[in-house]
């Protein structure tokens, strides 16, 4: 049987026991295992065909997809329009209702 085996590392000695080394080969035989069922597992391919809801997806997802690349395109300037003129700053910052729907 497995026997005791003193490993010294760093001036120090550890030592793995009979168990440990059981314990160790038993891990290292269900990880090959694992590893050659995963490897010789016949891989799955889905193929998407056309069809009238997948044609209006893309049709869909184009749409969205110019949207924000005609924003995205768009000089700062033009997507934040501050106007200046409405906020007045001798007006208190209060909000008309609280959430229980008084006047503050």
């Amino acid at each position: 049987m497995l026997s005791d085996y003193p490993f010294h590392l760093f001036g120090r000695t550890i030592t793995i026991t009979g168990h440990e080394q059981f314990l160790a080969l038993v891990f290292l035989a269900v990880g090959a295992t694992t590893w050659v069922i995963l490897q010789s597992r016949r891989r799955r391919v889905v193929a998407l065909q056309r069809s009238a809801v997948s044609d209006q997806m893309v049709y869909e997802l184009s749409r969205i997809a110019d949207a924000l690349d005609r924003l995205a395109s768009r000089p700062m300037d033009q997507t934040m329009s501050v106007t200046t003129g409405s906020f007045k700053e001798d007006e208190p910052r209060t909000m008309p209702f609280s959430m229980f729907g008084r006047e503050r």
